[in-house]
């Protein structure tokens, strides 16, 4: 069985130069943003944005990539080794 496929959504450099990454996982259906260089990870779940044109993904995205903006401009963590 193949697993499902994680999209990148979006990519911010911290000031410390670790990179925040937002993608979409389909089987936690949310949008994920993760600090590479910190322990750092926000989780925007669809479901509870869903509405009748979409699944929730496209609200998820706003929310995430604005927590991901607002950490990589605070961040001064260096990218992981």
């Amino acid at each position: 069985m193949t697993q499902p496929q994680m999209t990148t959504v979006a990519r911010h450099l911290t000031i410390g130069g670790a990179t925040v990454i937002t993608t979409h996982d389909p089987e936690m259906k949310a949008s994920v943003s993760e600090c590479g260089g910190c322990p750092a990870v926000n989780s925007c779940y669809w479901e509870s944005r869903a509405d009748r044109w979409d699944n929730g993904s496209s609200w998820a995205d706003i929310d995430a990539r604005a927590w991901a903006q607002s950490h990589a401009e605070t961040c001064r963590a260096t990218p992981a080794a």
